[in-house]
This record gives structure tokens, sequence and C-alpha cells, in this order.
């Protein structure tokens, strides 16, 4: 039977209407590809910031530290190492750098301490215990364990540092004559239990002395000191300073609860241990013009920071530098002399 002839053009146009599909579709593809190509490079960028940020908070701090409803969570006592969360921490990590061992800085001599901006450092630690940095990464950051703290201290011994309260590091840079070698100050922060359990009798091995800050609303809770034990901090020459009621971030309240956070923090040491207090802590280092006159209107002769750079300009912003978890003895000796 013959074809029709319009068979044969119905089946070219057909054949033509596929081409034109299959060019189309090429064409659509070959887009997309193109897309892909150009758009993959920015989102695999953008994901690496995300997993590079997310990794930085997990593993920083004293950051900058915390938000004001943190800052209470973060305070409360409990009787174990529980992990601590970045998101509803204060403190953590405000000048956690990374910590590098580097070519050793000649100890400055003790002539030259009299000079305001003299790198004189004061320490900070917070808990000196054993966590699990597995298991509490940020708490880990925040505890020195007993073994590294007293390697730390004889550090400090075996190259002619000695460890002084802060109230003798300020007299030392004002250029009292009576001013031991090297002096370093050490501080620790917010009156956990282990200072004087732990930290103590290692400061006492050595000679040294140091300054421990005191959320007054905490003592005597679980994993806090109690009284007796910072009157025995007192009774071995330790300095006691204050560390506001409760350990509120003080730029972040009306002018009335700043003044009672500062005020009566330092009424209750006065009071309970019988001596006058004049060293002040800054929660989670936050301060401001207003703080910081507040904190003078006090009666305070010296406030510490957490900023840490070499400006002892004003007494009551002192730099201090964190000693974070895992910090061997030789990193502290790029941290003292840094």
């Amino acid at each position: 039977m013959r074809k029709s002839p319009l068979s044969g053009v119905h089946r070219r146009a057909k054949r033509k209407a596929q081409s034109q599909l299959r060019i189309g579709r090429d064409f659509v593809l070959a887009l997309m590809l193109l897309f892909l190509g150009v758009a993959l490079p920015f989102v695999s960028a953008a994901t690496d910031r995300r997993i590079a940020a997310l990794a930085r908070r997990t593993l920083i701090s004293s950051v900058q530290s915390d938000v004001s409803a943190a800052s209470t969570r973060y305070a409360v006592p409990t009787n174990t190492p529980a992990p601590i969360n970045l998101d509803t921490t204060p403190a953590v990590i405000a000048t956690l750098v990374p910590i590098e061992p580097t070519v050793a800085i000649a100890p400055v001599a003790n002539t030259e301490l009299s000079a305001l901006n003299a790198p004189a450092p004061i320490l900070m630690y917070h808990y000196i215990r054993t966590v699990d940095e597995t298991v509490d990464p940020l708490g880990y950051q925040l505890s020195v364990t007993p073994d590294l703290f007293a390697a730390h201290m004889a550090w400090m011994a075996q190259n002619g540092y000695t460890g002084v309260r802060v109230d003798t590091l300020i007299r030392c840079l004002q250029g009292e004559p009576i001013c031991p070698p090297h002096p370093v100050a050490i501080s620790f922060d917010d009156g956990y239990d282990d200072a004087a359990t732990t930290a103590l009798p290692i400061l006492q091995q050595y000679g040294f002395r140091a300054t421990f800050y005191i959320v007054t609303g905490f003592v005597g809770q679980p994993a806090y000191m109690n009284w007796d034990q910072i009157r025995q901090l007192r009774d071995t020459g330790m300095e006691i300073g204050a560390h506001t009621v409760d350990h509120q971030v003080l730029t972040r309240l009306d002018i009335s609860e700043m003044q009672r956070q500062i005020v009566q923090s330092k009424q209750v040491l006065e009071q309970t241990l019988g001596m006058n207090i004049t060293s002040f802590c800054y929660p989670v280092g936050d301060y401001d013009a207003t703080v910081v006159e507040q904190v003078r209107a006090a009666g305070f002769i010296s406030a510490v920071t957490t900023r840490w750079d070499n400006n002892y300009s004003d007494m009551l912003t002192l730099p201090r530098r964190r000693v974070a978890g895992g910090t061997t003895a030789e990193e502290l000796g790029w941290i003292i002399t840094s």
C-alpha cells in the first residue's frame, strides 16, 4: 500500500519537534550546570563560614561572653562540674585566645616596674579541677587541673617570678620600694571551693599569694566556698576581693541595681571578714564609664577586667590574662612574658 505524502511530512515535523525538544532540554541542563558551577563555591564558602563560626563559638569564650539572662544561669551552683553551654553562660570566654608558645622574652627587671605600662601581668584562673574535654569542652576551658596548676607555680618559681596579690602588684607598679622580684599577680574568680581545697595548698608550697574574687550571694552553696574557707584564705595572707552579689553583668543594670551589686558585695565581705575590701572584679569583664564611676564611689582602689594588654594606667580597669584549660607550663611562660 502506497504511503500518503502527508505522512512523510508528519514524520519530518515530528522528528524536528523531538530534536527541538532535545535541544531545549540540553540547553536547560547546560544552564543548570553553569548555575551550579558558579553558585556552589559561594554556597560552600558560606557553609564553611557557618561551620567555622559554630566551631569558634563552641571553643571560645569570658568570650566576648554573655547575655544578662545567661549571667544568672551561669552562676547557679552545682555539686558536679555540669557541662557549660556557651549560649547560656557568661564569663566563658572573654579572653580565650589561642595559646601558642613563642620565643621566651626576658623577664622584666624589678627596677622597671615603676612604669605604669610595665608588663607585669595579672593571671586569671577559675576552677582548679579535672574536667573531661570531650564531655564539657567549655567547662574544660575554664578549668586547670591540679597537676597543671602545680606545674604553673613551679615554673614561676624556677624562673624567678613571685606570685603576688593584686594589691601588691599595684604597689609595685606605683614604684613602692618594697616589691618582690618579678611579681606576677594571681587571681581566681567566683569563689569555687577548689580555691581553698586545691589551689591554696599549692600556692602555700611556693610561698605565693593571690587574690580571690568572691560572689557573695554564692557563698556556702554547693561547689562554692563557705565563710570558714574564705576566712582561711584571709588568714593565710591571701587577698579577698568583691565580685558583685550574684554575678550580674553590670552594664545591663539600672543604676540602682548596679550600685547594690557593687556596694553590697563590699559591705558583706567587710562585715563578715572584718577587713577592708579594696579590690573588685567586673563580672565577665564588662564595664563602661558609669560602672567604673560606681566602683570608684564605693571605695574600691582597683578593679580587674578581662582585657589582654599591658596598659595599667587606670587602676580601676586593669587588664588580666586568662589561663585556659590545658595550658602547659611553657605556654604559661608565653602568657606571662608576651
